[in-house]
């Protein structure tokens, strides 16, 4: 399960980075008046995010169907209410460019959760092989 972890973190890294840097040209070269200061956060945090799923469940992959279940549900939820603390923080503290912020940070949560997906998907791949 390390070496599947390493290969996890190395994707996620690379979607963040590639996303991350995609994004940025896009905004700075079609709407540069649109540009916010915290937009580099954003990729940070969907990689901290991504980065704590594969810890979790590397630690914890071995438990068995129902409480893999729950945590899978657990960091579902745990990943909405971190997401709405941010744009709410967001909202609140810079108060400019919601409506340009809200739409990079929803590209962004959409690309997360395909890659969350194909990362449950590799785990349940993974522990099938090894039963």
């Amino acid at each position: 399960m390390q070496k599947l972890s390493g290969k996890l973190l190395s994707l996620l890294a690379l979607v963040e980075i590639v996303l991350g840097w995609a994004g940025w040209a896009i905004i700075k070269s079609l709407y540069p008046q649109e540009a916010f200061s915290w937009y580099p956060y954003i990729p940070c945090v969907f990689f901290v995010m991504g980065a704590s799923m594969i810890w979790i469940l590397a630690k914890n992959y071995k438990k068995d169907g129902k409480k893999l279940v729950n945590l899978y549900m657990i960091l579902k939820l745990v990943k909405l209410v971190f997401a709405m603390a941010y744009v709410l923080g967001f909202y609140f503290i810079v108060k400019n460019n919601i409506r340009v912020f809200g739409f990079v940070f929803s590209a962004f949560y959409a690309t997360y959760i395909g890659l969350e997906t194909f990362i449950f998907y590799t785990v349940e791949k993974q522990i099938k092989k090894e039963a």
